[in-house]
């Protein structure tokens, strides 16, 4: 039997391959199809069968739905804080799957939003202004999210660190996202909100390099900034990165570590082992201690070239731990700031059941197992 032909709008169909950044060649590929075909379909003359179109809906991540939309949508360009792959330079355009991760990110931050109007006694979070200096700007927000570096060097391990960061943001209503990217994806970005604001890392990276991603993006949210996302100023990068490093390793605390323990009043540019102690006492990644130092005056510039080149770290695998069900992998995913907004306006009467799971990605039993793991969260 023929394929049923689908009368998609072929004008949709090729502003979603370039929202996606998705070539004719390229979807063609994908498609198991030829260029020639795509070409057909793009100008009208074919329209392709319901196959081809779910594999092009997959592909461009967009519902099937939007190819028969009478008009191209209207949608205000994708804004955000982006942080690139490590070792990626200058500018960089935006995969599909990255993009469709920030419109996806957008979506919940809407609807959070929405939940946070409906809940009266939610505040919207208030960011701490932006001091003269990185480093002034991290004692500042380690006032406001109550951090001891005390508690942060007796941590368990680099993965609870990243956890520590993300609740204290958490408590204080910023959304913390964790996304499933590849290693040669972002490594975060942010996007600002007056009422909940919001953070996403990739899960690929080690522990300490996503707080570091963590930390960064916040750097951006004091900033208020809505960098267009595939053409980052360097300057605000520079910041950020400083920021985040002067929260991790204070630098009074981190001297005081240095002469006591490791001795010395310089790490030397071959010197992986300081950098390796210094990052398991802080839970700061490689880069970070490299940078932090470096700026310090305590190593130069080849030190941080030194730790950046081949696989020097990676986590060590945990033993044991909780069974991953749905609503513990779904806290992973959202964190605890989402779908709490979302279950005071279920519980307000604001927002049905159905949608409560739909917004949730889950059912009701798994509603209800979420809904009790974040009252213990409190």
């Amino acid at each position: 039997m023929a394929a049923i032909k689908q009368r998609i709008n072929p004008d949709v169909l090729v502003w979603a391959m370039k929202q996606a950044g998705t070539s004719r060649t390229q979807l063609a590929g994908d498609l198991g199809t030829d260029p020639t075909t795509v070409d057909s379909w793009m100008t009208g003359d074919e329209t392709p069968g319901l196959t081809h179109l779910r594999q092009i809906a997959k592909t461009l991540r967009r519902p099937t739905s939007l190819f028969f939309s009478p008009h191209v949508p209207t949608q205000r360009p994708l804004q955000a804080s982006f942080r690139k792959p490590f070792g990626s330079h200058g500018v960089r355009n935006l995969t599909s799957e990255e993009r469709a991760e920030i419109r996806l990110a957008e979506r919940r931050q809407k609807i959070a939003n929405w939940a946070a109007e409906r809940v009266e006694e939610h505040h919207p979070a208030t960011l701490p202004t932006r001091q003269g200096t990185p480093e002034a700007t991290a004692e500042s927000v380690q006032t406001w999210l109550h951090w001891n570096v005390s508690d942060q060097v007796k941590a368990t391990s680099k993965p609870a660190i990243t956890k520590m960061v993300r609740r204290s943001l958490e408590d204080q209503g910023i959304m913390v996202l964790q996304l499933s990217l590849n290693s040669d994806a972002c490594r975060g970005f942010s996007l600002y909100s007056e009422t909940v604001p919001l953070i996403a890392y990739n899960s690929s990276q080690v522990a300490a390099a996503r707080t570091f991603t963590i930390l960064h993006e916040l750097g951006h949210l004091i900033s208020h900034e809505q960098a267009v996302c595939d053409q980052p100023e360097d300057s605000e990068e520079r910041w950020c990165d400083r920021f985040a490093a002067a929260f991790l390793l204070p630098e009074a605390h981190l001297r005081a570590y240095i002469a006591k323990y490791l001795k010395i009043t310089r790490v030397e540019n071959d010197d992986i082992e300081s950098v390796r102690r210094i990052s398991n006492r802080y839970g700061a990644s490689f880069q970070c201690v490299a940078l932090r130092l470096i700026h310090l005056g305590i190593a130069s510039q080849p030190l941080y070239r030194a730790v950046s080149s081949g696989s020097l770290e990676v986590d060590t695998p945990g033993f044991g731990g909780e069974p991953q069900t749905t609503h513990l992998v779904r806290m992973r995913e959202y964190g605890v700031t989402y779908p709490r907004l979302l279950l005071a306006a279920r519980e307000r009467g604001k927002l049905h059941d159905i949608d409560a799971r739909k917004y949730l990605n889950v059912n009701g039993e798994q509603l209800r197992n979420l809904q009790q793991r974040i009252a213990e969260e409190v």
